[in-house]
């Protein structure tokens, strides 16, 4: 097992940026509140809207991830079932936002608490991998589809399932996005409904010698949760790569915690970052990712147990794996059909 080492926090890795739009394909919607839609992108629906240029809330309170990435306690991710949830998947349960905190100029992350007796002790009680869905409450400032019905979206947590009191979401804006823009305009003490979880896959440690995870832009999220997770468990041999891939270096989310948790598990986790726009200098890869670029860092001899997860926007689905029939993975196509892949062997988030 890995000794425990402190990881930076995330307030030193805040880098005040620009917006940035991946040009191989469009930004979520928000226009509608179509629930297969939701559960089928609920991977990619890990980000939002921020207006937000300074953090707001508590004033100098350890918010978001800062307390447990400087704990580096794997127990917290370690989770295989929900441990005092504080939501349910039947009923829509309110949240109070607790702090704002700025990441970069069209992201945030909003730390949500927990209310209620007992409100210290609760955690989300999502497994891995799951997520869970939002909603705004009723009233005059309720976010509604033009039929009148309530807009609702999915996003998975940043925040360790064991971590007790809140729950973590890292929010990134689209202008177009209805939900993302109600966020914007939320402050501390404002109310959010929550509903979860949504399983999207069960987890098995050392079910496969080795997996890769392709993600682009806010589909980030889920390999988050999972590689965590995974990370966390002391038995579990699975080794792990990240192919992460962005318009521009600002873009790239949650940089100094990948680089960090790479560092601590130098023997299970190996991360690649992919630019359009690559700075003098670049270390990493340019362009998109393509089947070449998987053989290159996830190659796979004779007899390999291993599996594939894709979760990006639409043009990457399409080039990686293959697009998602509705709620269903779809077969495989792209790079990883070239690759020989089969439908056992990839997820879709």
């Amino acid at each position: 097992m890995f000794a425990a080492r402190t990881l930076p926090t995330l307030r030193a890795a805040r880098n005040q940026v620009s917006r940035q739009v991946r040009t191989y394909a469009t930004a979520p919607k928000e226009g509608g509140s179509n629930i297969g839609m939701i559960l089928a992108v609920a991977g990619v629906g890990g980000l939002g809207y921020l207006a937000y240029k300074n953090m707001t809330g508590t004033a100098k309170a350890k918010t978001t991830l800062e307390s447990y990435l400087a704990s580096a306690d794997p127990a917290l991710w370690a989770q295989t079932k929900p441990a005092n949830p504080g939501i349910d998947g039947k009923t829509w349960t309110p949240v109070k936002v607790k702090a704002i905190e700025h990441y970069n100029d069209n992201t945030a992350i909003y730390e949500l608490a927990f209310t209620g007796e007992g409100a210290d002790q609760k955690t989300s009680g999502l497994t891995t991998a799951s997520c869970l869905v939002v909603r705004s409450p009723e009233g005059e400032n309720a976010v509604k589809d033009d039929k009148g019905k309530p807009v609702i979206r999915p996003y998975t947590p940043v925040s360790p399932p064991g971590h007790k009191g809140s729950i973590d979401l890292i929010i990134k804006s689209y202008p177009e996005g209805n939900i993302s823009k109600w966020f914007a305009g939320l402050k501390p003490g404002d109310e959010v409904l929550l509903k979860g979880p949504i399983v999207k896959t069960a987890y098995e440690p050392n079910a496969v010698d080795k997996a890769v995870f392709v993600a682009g832009g806010s589909g980030i999220t889920p390999a988050w949760q999972l590689i965590n997770h995974a990370l966390s468990l002391p038995d579990d041999k699975t080794t792990f790569t990240l192919l992460y891939a962005n318009v521009n270096e600002k873009d790239i989310l949650l940089r100094k915690e990948w680089d960090a948790l790479a560092s601590k598990y130098p023997g299970r986790l190996q991360v690649v970052y992919f630019l359009d726009n690559a700075p003098a200098g670049w270390k990493h890869e340019t362009g998109y990712v393509t089947a070449e670029h998987i053989s290159k860092y996830f190659p796979r001899a004779e007899g390999d147990k291993v599996k594939a997860y894709v979760c990006g926007p639409p043009g990457q689905y399409k080039a990686i794996s293959g697009a998602k029939d509705g709620m269903k993975q779809g077969e495989v196509g792209g790079a990883l059909k070239d690759l020989g892949y089969t439908t056992e062997e990839v997820f879709k988030f």
